[in-house]
């Protein structure tokens, strides 16, 4: 499968990059400065460069076009303005429809679907909520194959291979974003997780089985 990842420099991106390429398939890595190029090229990666926010819709276009499917691994980072989050996912969405790319799936943010409550949170989080909520209803209102994966915090380090991953809303927890690449991997190569939402956090079942008893 050809695979395009938008945000692919970035620390979950490379990594669902790494992933895809152990994997076997081939991948077209998407990123928004040339400094991160060399390395993603160096792991086997096609590199487009590609700026949400800047770009014109044809280049986002031109970065899916010929691959079967899209990962949307981008988001903004703490003190960058949320709307990324939101507009970005929009826009992937519409050129992945308009490159033919059927296949998309969506890593978000742990209860962005199963309405967790923002009541507690800062203004900032609370903001980041709300333009995740309205990217999930881009993606499920899409003519797309779509998949949205929403794990709790990410955390660096080696992943344990070992998750929980579920349909329903569970509890937050953190989860090493090793963890989270490989999820990605394995939703993205699933039918039957087309369609679907799934929360996860780190846990105490492989993630082959984890992800069997989150389909049953």
């Amino acid at each position: 499968m050809r695979v395009t990842v938008i945000g692919g420099s970035g620390r979950t991106g490379k990594l669902v990059v790494e992933r895809l390429i152990a994997a076997g398939h081939t991948v077209v890595a998407t990123i928004r400065s040339v400094k991160h190029m060399a390395e993603l090229v160096k792991l086997g990666a096609a590199v487009e460069l590609v700026d949400l926010d800047t770009s014109e819709f044809d280049v986002i276009v031109n970065a899916m076009k010929g691959s079967d499917a899209v990962v949307f691994a981008a988001g903004s980072a703490a003190g960058e303005n949320s709307e990324l989050d939101r507009k970005g996912t929009l826009r992937t969405v519409r050129a992945a429809e308009k490159a033919g790319a059927k296949r998309y799936l969506s890593i978000s943010s742990i209860g962005a679907s199963t309405g967790l409550s923002t009541r507690s949170m800062n203004a900032e989080m609370k903001d980041y909520y709300k333009q995740k909520r309205a990217a999930g209803k881009h993606i499920t209102g899409s003519s797309l194959d779509w998949t949205i994966l929403e794990p709790g915090e990410l955390t660096d380090g080696g992943g344990t291979g070992k998750v929980l991953l579920s349909q329903a809303a569970i509890d937050e927890e953190s989860v090493p974003r090793e963890d989270v690449a490989a999820v990605t991997v394995a939703l993205l190569e699933e039918p039957k997780a087309i369609g679907k939402v799934f929360q996860l956090t780190r846990g105490k079942v492989a993630i082959a089985a984890a992800l069997k008893s989150a389909l049953a």
